[in-house]
């Protein structure tokens, strides 16, 4: 894990990169992160400041913890811009739909993440030098665990209790490659109540995500941290296997593109029944673009110390 200081622009930079993701259901923020190179670091950084709290502010951890801050500080803001402004132009009002609500313009999203995704799961593998059985099976785990998520569909107006799981959940998949925040709270059907909330200035129901995120990140995060440590490779696997289970949701061509729920795929004999040519050309080449970002996303990769 390369621990050089990175300019707190780039950060930002990052952020932006990683909120842009969270906010498209199917893509998480953890796949950027792994694909930039600053997975591992992000996870180490976000466990040691949460050691430090629960070990109640050492004075020998301090270094550290601020270490750690002004990485996660950063990043997090970019995060933060990006997911507030994305998720206002991808969901919009119900009277102004967003892109991602729209059939003209939503396969064109969901096939540059495709795209994009399909060419970065070499991302993870990349660090299993000699693959066995053992890294086949858990790759075809996490593919497994993604199909039977995204077969769910829990859509409720909810309450705060299903906010707090949602928020436990979302947090968790935005931190693992191959499963979304995004996709967590749209199969709990949360997704437009806390992108409302975020835009209309009505924080209650994103208060109660908060505090199931934080739950989230005390029991996920110390458990990815020793699996990345001691296991990276079978770790390494599973997410990949993780990622390559996410292109099943960011399928471009689906039955609907309302965002209160997961909707089906569709076969590619349908495809050409529902969607004309013009359009099929253009999600084409969105496809092709999202492929070449993911060479872009590598030139911002850290470089690894040796």
């Amino acid at each position: 894990m390369d621990n050089e200081k990175i300019a707190y622009s780039r950060l930002f930079t990052f952020g932006l990169f990683m909120g842009t993701a969270d906010a498209v259901p199917g893509v998480s923020g953890g796949t950027i992160a792994l694909i930039i190179g600053i997975y591992r670091r992000l996870i180490s950084s976000i466990s040691e400041c949460l050691n430090f709290v629960k070990n109640r502010f050492p004075n020998d951890s301090k270094s550290e913890f601020f270490s750690s801050l002004t990485f996660l500080f950063p990043l997090g803001l970019g995060m933060l811009s990006a997911y507030y402004a994305v998720t206002k132009i991808l969901v919009g009002p119900d009277d102004s739909p967003g892109f991602l609500r729209q059939e003209s313009t939503a396969p064109h999203i969901f096939a540059f993440f495709f795209g994009l995704v399909l060419l970065s799961i070499r991302e993870p593998w990349a660090f299993v030098p000699d693959p066995d059985y053992k890294h086949y099976s858990l790759a075809s785990f996490g593919v497994f665990v993604v199909l039977s998520f995204s077969s769910f569909s829990l859509e409720s107006e909810g309450g705060r209790g299903l906010l707090i799981i949602g928020g436990a959940f979302a947090l968790t998949a935005m931190l693992l490659p191959g499963i979304s925040g995004a996709l967590v709270l749209l199969t709990l059907g949360q997704y437009t109540v806390i992108a409302s909330s975020f835009h209309d200035g009505d924080l209650e129901p994103f208060f109660y995500l908060v505090i199931g995120g934080i739950i989230g990140l005390f029991t996920f995060v110390p458990l990815m941290n020793h699996m990345i440590s001691e296991y990276l490779d079978t770790t390494m696997a599973l997410l990949a296997g993780l990622m390559c289970g996410s292109l099943i949701t960011l399928w471009p061509w689906k039955e609907s593109y309302v965002v209160e729920g997961l909707s089906p795929n569709l076969g590619i004999s349908q495809i050409f029944d529902d969607f004309a040519p013009i359009s099929l050309f253009f999600t084409s080449v969105c496809f092709a673009v999202g492929m070449l970002s993911s060479y872009g996303l590598k030139h911002l990769e850290i470089k690894k110390a040796h």
